[in-house]
């Protein structure tokens, strides 16, 4: 434990697992809403905090593990569990309204993931606590990001299909950029004041 830097921590690192784990995230939501689908369980959004927590994750636990003394596979369980259950909970008490649930359903994830993940943290470093702020700032600005594309609609007179296409494209992507930016920047303050 008094090693917690046993490898330098990168930002540049940890926002590229983070990307590799926003995308995962993403394929992993395209298979639950398929398989969803096929089994004719429709209007739930559980899949995204489901998916998105699984991936991102994975390969942000990959990357502790690596790289620094943090090694507890509960990083992964405690990234889908929450994500996962605040959306479950919006499924079953917002059955009418969809618009919000995405919103609240990743800011309370943000906040449930965050404290999940600090029980794992405070064992290794005394700032851990400012991994619950990062978490919920991180996963709100990746979410806003990703959001933008309602805007990008108003853009279809003027650019091409193909054009709005890439631009979303790059928008849903560069969410797991802001992401990762975001959580480096805190997992690294983190990383630098372990307990001895």
């Amino acid at each position: 434990m008094s090693n917690l830097k046993q490898k330098k921590f990168r930002i540049t690192r940890w926002t590229m697992a983070t990307f590799w784990g926003w995308l995962l995230g993403v394929i992993f939501i395209l298979l639950l809403s398929s398989f969803l689908d096929s089994i004719g369980i429709k209007h739930m959004q559980f899949y995204l905090g489901v998916g998105m927590g699984a991936g991102v994750g994975f390969t942000q636990w990959l990357l502790l593990k690596k790289n620094t003394a943090v090694k507890n596979k509960n990083w992964i369980w405690f990234s889908i569990l929450g994500m996962g259950i605040p959306f479950i909970i919006l499924d079953l008490l917002l059955t009418t309204n969809y618009n919000y649930k995405p919103v609240l359903g990743i800011s309370f994830g943000a906040l449930a993931l965050g404290l999940l993940q600090y029980s794992v943290l405070k064992k290794y470093s005394a700032k851990a606590g400012v991994w619950i702020f990062g978490c919920f700032a991180g996963w709100s600005l990746a979410v806003l990001t990703t959001f933008s594309i309602n805007y990008t609609m108003r853009l279809s007179g003027i650019l091409s299909t193909l054009a709005l296409a890439f631009i979303n494209l790059f928008l849903i992507l560069a969410g797991g950029i802001v992401l990762g930016i975001v959580t480096g920047i805190v997992m690294n303050k983190i990383l630098k004041n372990p307990i001895q």
